[in-house]
């Protein structure tokens, strides 16, 4: 395990910043994973009130571990 210095700190923010000021605009409202001000808190909200205010005909769960892992 390697700890980042000052300068690889300030590296990557720099590089967060600029993404984000790239990225931010093509995402959509309701993308919520690994964005600034959002969290999963906020989207387990933001479907909370969706499945209250609208008919739900179904629900999809997918489990995409085994996609990441070797």
């Amino acid at each position: 395990m390697g700890i980042a210095s000052l300068e690889d700190k300030i590296v990557q923010r720099a590089v967060v910043t600029v993404l984000n000021a790239i990225y931010e605009e093509d995402f959509l409202g309701f993308s919520y994973g690994f964005r600034p001000g959002r969290s999963q808190h906020d989207a387990l909200d933001a479907l909370t009130v969706a499945l209250k205010g609208e008919k739900v005909n179904w629900i999809l769960d997918a489990d995409i571990t085994s996609f990441f892992i070797g």
